[in-house]
Order: C-alpha cells, then structure tokens, then sequence
C-alpha cells in the first residue's frame, strides 16, 4: 500500500495541500506525497471450511417447504484495509484504514416456505439466522490511543486528534430477519394489460446489538409491463431508519 507523506511533511517541503483531504493540490506534489517514499509490503494468510447442506420437501397443492444452513466469510474492502489516511488538521479529524482486519466468519441459516400458483405466482415467507463473529464496523470518535496510534513509532504527533475506522465486533453478533414476498403475472388480464406482471417484499430484521447499516423495516414494490419488443418496469424501495456509524452520539439517515 501507498505510504503518503502527512500534510506537515508536505508543507515543509514547499507543497500546497487541501486542507479537508490533506491531499496536495497539484500534479507535481501528489507524485512527491505518494511516491517519493517505497510502498509498504504486507501479506496474511488464513484457511476456511465451508460445510453447508439444504433439505426441500415438497407439500400436495404446490407448497415448497426449504431449510438451508451454510457457512460463510466475508472479506474486508480494499478500502477498508488499504489507503490513503485523510488527516484533517483544522477539524482535528483522521479516517484511516484499518489493516488488522481479518474476514468475518458466519453461521447462516434459512428457512423458506412457498406456494407457487398460475398464472405464474409466488408467495412466500423467509426467515434467516446468520451468527457472524467478526462482523465489520464503521466507528467514529476514537482516540488516538484507542485507535492504537503511537507516534513515537515514526510519523505525525495525533493524540489530540478523533479517528474513524473499520473495526471488528467482539464476540458473536446475531442477526435475525423476515420477508414475505409476493410476485404475480396479469396475464390473465385481457388485452392490452396482460402484459403487467407485479411484485412486493417485506422484510423485518434486527440483531443483538447495535449494528451499522441493519434496517429495522424495508419495503420494496415493482411493476413491469411487456409488450412484443418492448419492456417497461418501476421498482420503488423503501428503508427505515439505521445506524451509519457507531460514535458518541449515533447518526442516523433514512433513504427512499
């Protein structure tokens, strides 16, 4: 990964920087700030088994009843692990990437229960259990020391400074969820309108502890319309309330 100079470094040797990024403003200074030191060489190794296994009974009167349970990793972003540090002098801030992170490990389980009808019909309801050791989040408001920042390793003083970073929950964190879905084609409609076809979910989910990014509620809508070469479709999604970082005081945003 890149080794930038810090923004100090770069003003002492005469370059202009940005002040939110701490990024140098010209061509000339982010070749200086990004490579006139060697890249930093890492490298990790894990192993996974991934035993899994699924059951499908089907009911009279096209009922399909399925029970699934499968384990599974999910590996941090480049982005997460790797990077540029943006260090903002004048809030005090750091975003930093986080290079200890090692893969989330999950438990997941599923049950469906679904009844298929004509003219090309579902209903159904899902529910799922995933128990994830490890799971990634995005938390805000640390100090240097909880961050884990040593400035007398080499590099800029930033123990008055508040880091945000991709960390790893303690333990194992559940997560529970519901959906009922339902999809249909109109083709029984007369013409022109046997063409539309319609679909709706709900889902329900929730955890053990505060979790980023997890919607207490979402909905989703959809109608589609095929006529000869042509093909028309609206979808709409709806999500609650969640948690985009975990901090001192929680934010939160709602999206539509």
């Amino acid at each position: 990964e890149y080794n930038p100079l810090t923004r100090a470094e770069m003003t002492a040797a005469g370059y202009a920087t940005d002040a939110a990024t701490s990024r140098a403003t010209t061509g000339e200074g982010l070749g200086y700030q990004y490579f006139s030191r060697p890249k930093v060489h890492r490298k990790g190794n894990y192993d996974n088994l991934f035993p899994s296994a699924s059951l499908k009974y089907k009911f009279p009167k096209d009922i399909d009843f399925t029970f699934g349970f499968s384990s599974t990793i999910r590996r941090p972003t480049f982005g997460d692990i790797t990077g540029a540090w943006v260090i903002n002098d004048t809030a005090r801030t750091v975003t930093a990437p986080n290079r200890n992170l090692t893969p989330e490990e999950s438990k997941n389980f599923a049950v469906r229960l679904a009844k298929y009808f004509e003219p090309r019909g579902t209903l159904a309801v899902n529910f799922f259990q995933n128990d994830v050791k490890g799971l990634f989040v995005t938390q805000s408001g640390l100090t240097a020391e909880e961050f884990g920042w040593d400035a007398s390793q080499g590099g800029p003083d930033l123990s008055n400074y508040l880091f945000t970073t991709t960390r790893q929950g303690t333990g194992v964190t559940r997560l529970r969820g519901m959906e009922i879905e339902y999809s249909q084609s109109l083709n029984f409609l007369p013409k022109p309108f046997n063409g539309f076809g319609v679909r709706a979910s709900y889902t329900r989910n929730y955890a053990n502890g505060q979790t980023t990014l997890l919607a207490p509620h979402a909905m989703t809508g959809g109608l589609t319309y095929a006529r000869r070469k042509w093909n028309v479709y609206a979808n709409y999604k709806w999500t609650d309330d969640n948690i985009a970082t975990l901090a001192t005081v929680l934010r939160s945003y709602r999206s539509e």
